[in-house]
């Protein structure tokens, strides 16, 4: 009888009303999956239209064309890709294309990467030995150079944006930035002073926190 009542008085809501009192999951979105060809595709146009530097486009694609990942994911994967020798972007396709399918998707990523741009580098090669002593040319090249330096700057940004803001990750950033544009130090002396300080200073941060 009760649930009669309250059925009949429910029905005489207004029916947006009704629905508004049924709660309803929230679904969350899917996470992209991209297959072989999109990732062939995507990063051969990365490679395509990369000039000075495809780290700013590779970012622009998967974070905020494509949808790939998230910000802090792939400042995940270009952390992990700076770990291994050689481009990062290129460590970067090689452990995302793995992570969605195997080998085949780091072949792929890594193939459809370097198509265009070594294309372009041996034709630009052949041009460079014919036409390199005319003013155009080296005026024309000149000018990518600042376009280059704004690209990656605003990429640092970006991944800066989307660090996690605590004391520890900031000291990290600082010292690696020193050593590198002050102090000049090697890549590889660089990462063996800042990798073990970043993780003690985490581990410092954690147990402030715990305590």
């Amino acid at each position: 009888m009760i649930r009669f009542i309250l059925w009949e008085q429910a029905s005489r809501l207004p029916r947006k009303s009704v629905l508004s009192v049924i709660a309803m999951p929230e679904l969350e979105p899917a996470t992209p999956h991209p297959s072989l060809w999109q990732l062939f595709y995507n990063f051969a146009m990365v490679g395509l239209f990369g000039f000075g530097g495809v780290m700013p486009w590779a970012r622009q694609m998967m974070v905020d064309r494509r949808r790939w990942v998230s910000e802090q994911s792939f400042n995940e994967l270009l952390t992990t890709g700076q770990f291994f020798p050689g481009p990062n972007i290129a460590n970067v396709g090689i452990i995302y294309g793995r992570r969605l399918h195997g080998l085949p998707g780091a072949v792929v990523t890594v193939c459809g990467l370097y198509l265009f741009p070594s294309l372009i580098t041996v034709l630009a090669g052949f041009a460079y030995a014919k036409w390199w002593s005319h003013d155009v040319v080296q005026q024309i090249f000149g000018a990518v150079m600042p376009i280059a330096t704004g690209l990656m700057l605003g990429t640092t940004l970006r991944l800066l944006k989307a660090m996690p803001r605590t004391l520890a990750n900031y000291s990290a950033f600082v010292l690696t930035f020193v050593l590198m544009a002050v102090f000049v130090l090697p890549l590889w002396m660089v990462l063996l002073i800042c990798i073990p300080s970043s993780l003690a200073l985490s581990f410092i941060g954690s147990n402030k926190v715990a305590g």
